[in-house]
């Protein structure tokens, strides 16, 4: 509206200019609305906004809040009040790298405020670029992270220290397991005490009372019938043999003598100790593959280990029934030897089946546990699929379970045995058609702490002829070994009382005689002493007790040997 003015500068009217400013208006409050949606994003998305000039030298700020409003920086001096000093080479050389490229920026550092207090301060920077294309100033936010690295550090520290405690955790654990393990220890010592006194304790009293009886009847003078008496005695001294071989096979220590035996011929030769053994209600039937059923394992336990299979088949079957004994070359390979736990190859499988009563899941998963039984308390000790598990393992083989729970599907136990290509042994088979030439009995070193041990195998040995040096330790043994007297054969126990034990005492003897024959006698697991497997040439091991006729017979065969490989004539052997 504008006044208009007469000659005398009167106001003679007005003029008015009308002017639609709607569009004006729209835009003007659009541009306030943007304004508070843009304040509203930056006090939600940073805690300051500042300006920074091209060359980095001056800072304005523009907007801060919170804790960063305590960051009041401009000028050139920015620098140093608003970054850590420890952290300024590292965001200068982020400044310079970011101006030569013209390209945003970002970097995390610390800053002091007034008070001396630390923050972690997050920096972010993008440049205004002219019509040439050049940076006009620099637009930057900085936001408070403090809360944020303070989390990433406790985390970081957190996983630090994480592989400690599991550790700790897992040795916490194995402690607790340990613990367990040895609770178990002692409640299967206790089983073991248990159930080995129970048979000892039988064993013995048949011995004792045989021998006690033995001796009031020959001093009443009543010879007659003396030999029942004797047999009681000696049958309780085998059942004890029989029950510390299975213990020494249950913890797989025991030292074993392997020699190479056509498994079919050693079923064939076992037939009627089993079929005594078994009972006439019982059937057996063989089916043997005698081609190439060569395995080198320890003859006497393998023998032991059928003889238990069979009766534990007897025990299955109450009523009667049949045992049927196989004997096949298998290939053991890929899944097979994967589930047996065996090196692929071939193996002799040795199969006892019966059809008695089986056995569920649950009985098979425990069958090879030591004392685990189920026969009634008294008529078994729980050892003997331990033992031939422990024999069967220690002569690199496997022993496998087929049951079939009820309906007469019976239980298969396999005996997977390595294959040998030695041929098998026929020593025996010599002993028997040798006819000895008439010459003296051979010089023998005997060495037994044991002093009853010793006057026994002496007169054993001295009633085949042969001439006997004794010693009582290992450093007796050595001062006679050490002297010119000639010996053929060397017989010593292992444990030996003092600082010398039999394999020492036998190492000693060949170093001066490298041809001597030795013969080791012991009554526990002497693997450790001797060496599991097998030994040198010449060399052989007789687990007590032994009967004479055993100790005859070893004796006489190492002697062979020795004599076969000097070409000298073998001793008679003299009439009882």
């Amino acid at each position: 509206m504008t006044v208009l003015r007469g000659e005398e500068n009167q106001a003679v009217g007005y003029v008015v200019v009308f002017r639609d400013r709607t569009a004006e208006r729209d835009a003007s409050e659009a541009l306030a609305q943007s304004e508070r949606r843009l304040g509203a994003l930056v006090a939600a998305a940073t805690q300051s906004l500042y300006s920074v000039s091209p060359d980095w030298q001056h800072v304005e700020q523009i907007y801060r809040q919170g804790d960063m409003a305590e960051l009041k920086a401009t000028g050139g001096a920015w620098r140093e009040q608003l970054i850590h000093p420890e952290d300024r080479p590292e965001v200068e050389l982020a400044i310079a790298h970011a101006r030569e490229l013209a390209s945003p920026l970002e970097v995390e550092h610390r800053a002091l405020l007034a008070d001396g207090t630390v923050r972690w301060v997050q920096l972010r920077e993008v440049p205004l670029m002219d019509s040439e294309g050049n940076v006009s100033e620099w637009f930057g936010a900085a936001s408070d992270i403090t809360d944020r690295r303070v989390a990433q550090e406790r985390l970081q520290q957190l996983t630090a220290t994480l592989e400690e405690r599991v550790q700790a955790r897992t040795e916490e654990l194995m402690a607790m397991e340990e613990r367990l393990r040895q609770g178990q220890k002692m409640e299967s010592l206790g089983q073991l005490t248990g159930g080995i006194a129970h048979d000892f304790n039988n064993m013995l009293t048949a011995v004792s009372m045989g021998l006690e009886l033995l001796e009031m009847r020959v001093g009443q003078g009543r010879l007659e019938d003396l030999g029942r008496y004797v047999e009681m005695a000696r049958t309780g001294a085998d059942r004890a043999a029989a029950l510390t071989q299975r213990l020494l096979a249950f913890s797989r220590r025991q030292t074993l003598a392997p020699s190479a035996i056509h498994v079919s011929a050693m079923v064939n030769g076992m037939l009627d100790i089993l079929s005594r053994s078994i009972g006439p209600s019982i059937e057996i039937e063989t089916r043997l593959d005698a081609v190439e059923d060569v395995v080198r394992v320890d003859a006497p336990q393998l023998e032991n280990a059928l003889l238990n299979l069979c009766i534990n088949a007897r025990d299955a079957m109450p009523d009667g029934g049949r045992i049927s004994i196989e004997t096949e070359l298998s290939h053991v390979d890929g899944g097979l030897a994967e589930r047996l736990a065996l090196t692929p190859g071939p193996y002799v499988r040795l199969s006892v089946r019966d059809t008695g009563t089986g056995m569920d899941a649950r009985v098979v998963e425990k069958v090879f546990e030591p004392f685990f039984t189920t026969k009634p308390i008294g008529q078994g000790t729980g050892l003997g699929l331990s033992m031939i598990y422990g024999f069967t393992r220690q002569s690199g083989g496997q022993v496998a379970v087929d049951s079939i729970p009820g309906g007469g599907g019976g239980t298969t136990m396999h005996l997977y045995l390595p294959q040998s290509t030695a041929d098998a042994d026929d020593r025996i088979q010599e002993m028997a058609t040798l006819v000895p030439a008439t010459s003296p009995g051979r010089s023998v070193l005997l060495v037994e702490d044991e002093t009853a041990i010793r006057t026994l195998v002496k007169e054993v040995l001295s009633s085949l002829g042969h001439r006997v040096t004794e010693a009582a330790n290992g450093s007796d043994a050595l001062t006679v070994l050490a002297s010119e007297q000639h010996f053929d054969l060397l017989i010593t126990d292992v444990g030996l009382t003092g600082s010398l034990n039999g394999r020492q005492v036998a190492d000693a003897g060949r170093q001066r005689r490298p041809t001597l024959p030795v013969l080791f006698i012991t009554g526990y697991a002497a693997s450790v002493a001797v060496g599991a497997g097998q030994l040198e040439s010449g060399m052989e091991i007789l687990s007590k007790p032994f009967a004479a006729g055993e100790l005859e017979r070893r004796v006489t065969e190492l002697l062979l040997e020795a004599v076969k490989a000097s070409n000298e004539p073998f001793p008679a052997t003299p009439a009882a």
